[in-house]
């Protein structure tokens, strides 16, 4: 009975997420700890290195997450996940990495993520700390790094500072968001801004670098 009941859940889970690489799927869990409940769900073309202590960490018995999705009638690209030793992803609610991202986690980094997906080509580089909200949209090619990765003389001290993103935040096509910046809640980041400064909520900016072009904007 309890073959059949894990058979049964399996094919629910190849013809429920079409297309899903099923066994890399069920080896990442039982690595993880999250077998039989597949909290982490795994497709085409992605790779992911983890060192011995680095970590996936999904809070909450609804939470999941996609690596590597790919929409309907469309092909999988190389989809990244590289999590250094103690480094740590952090996943909060359902959330979707769509295919041909990049997610690089670099020793000691932690990048915590709630609910809502990033689209294709996303390139997240966490060294310290990126924590991003529920209900947040990311548009494909945009690029989000905690670190200028290369000491700049006269401003060590600021090589690498944590990004905080609010909750329902909407980031357009290639947006970069780069160190130190916190982005208040419902903001909307246009397609091709640089974000250098902090966001106020409920804000819409756009530009190089990015400023604020709307007050108290909404968007679903």
């Amino acid at each position: 009975m309890h073959n059949e009941n894990f058979i049964s859940r399996l094919s629910g889970m190849f013809f429920g997420y079409k297309r899903l690489s099923l066994l890399k799927t069920v080896y990442l869990n039982i690595k993880q700890g999250y077998f039989p409940r597949f909290k982490i769900l795994v497709y085409p073309k992605t790779k992911i290195g983890k060192a011995k202590k680095g970590k996936i960490t999904i809070l909450g018995d609804k939470a999941k997450l996609h690596l590597g999705t790919s929409f309907e009638r469309s092909h999988f690209n190389n989809t990244n996940l590289k999590i250094d030793e103690g480094g740590e992803l952090i996943i909060n609610g359902i959330f979707s990495f769509h295919t041909g991202g990049v997610i690089n986690i670099s020793s000691g980094g932690v990048l915590e993520i709630g609910s809502g997906y990033a689209a294709e080509n996303v390139d997240i580089s966490c060294y310290r700390n990126i924590k991003i909200g529920q209900y947040v949209a990311i548009s494909k090619g945009v690029a989000i790094s905690d670190s200028n990765m290369h000491t700049i003389k006269g401003m060590e001290q600021d090589n690498s500072r944590p990004i905080i993103i609010g909750e329902h935040v909407g980031i357009g096509m290639r947006a970069m968001i780069l160190t130190g910046v916190t982005v208040g809640d419902g903001a909307i980041i246009a397609a091709g801004a640089v974000v250098t400064k902090d966001i106020p909520e409920k804000c819409f900016v756009a530009g190089v670098p990015a400023k604020v072009i709307k007050e108290n904007v909404e968007w679903s």
